[in-house]
């Protein structure tokens, strides 16, 4: 649809769509913050999995990581998900004293730069780092991926029927997301 225009703003707390202008909202988060969403209705798109990421040298020339090895190094954390490393690692059954400790980035394309950077190891979704795992600037450091329990929705206002542009685009999103 080359003819429809998408503005994107970026925010990190859900709003009332009455006071903005705004025609739909792509949210992650546990189906119970979307229900808690006032005057919306939200279209699951993806479940959220995250993978812990690092740039290839922190690998130290080996090609993967147990998990265990994850605990001795340095973990990045995202403000917005304190509790990420403690429940990744409860996961793997690893006893990991310092989870949540580490230098903590406001936004995922932080954390993942950070990583890249070789700062650290991050906990991503890997929808998000699919350029930089494909460019080799973050490798995987450990096959073993989490699900989060979050995902992301396309949430639009109750009110009304969507306009055709915004019905185009949730089809085309939806279509995206089955990929």
């Amino acid at each position: 649809h080359p003819e429809l225009v998408v503005h994107i703003e970026t925010r990190t707390r859900p709003f009332l769509f009455a006071d903005t202008g705004f025609d739909a909202a792509l949210y992650s988060g546990t189906p119970e913050q979307v229900a808690n969403w006032a005057g919306t209705r939200a279209l699951p798109l993806i479940e959220e999995e995250v993978v812990p990421v690092c740039a290839p040298a922190l690998l130290g020339g080996r090609e993967r990581l147990q998990p265990a090895d994850l605990a001795q190094l340095p973990l990045l954390q995202q403000s917005t998900r304190p509790e990420a490393w403690r429940q990744w690692f409860e996961a793997m059954a690893v006893n990991a004293p310092f989870a949540l400790s580490g230098p903590r980035y406001e936004l995922y394309s932080m954390t993942a730069a950070a990583a890249a950077h070789g700062l650290g190891l991050a906990l991503v979704p890997r929808l998000l780092i699919e350029p930089e795992l494909a460019r080799g600037e973050l490798v995987v450091a450990c096959p073993k991926p989490l699900k989060s329990g979050r995902a992301y929705y396309l949430v639009t206002p109750e009110r009304g029927e969507p306009r055709p542009a915004l019905a185009a685009f949730a089809a085309w999103l939806q279509r995206l997301a089955a990929r």
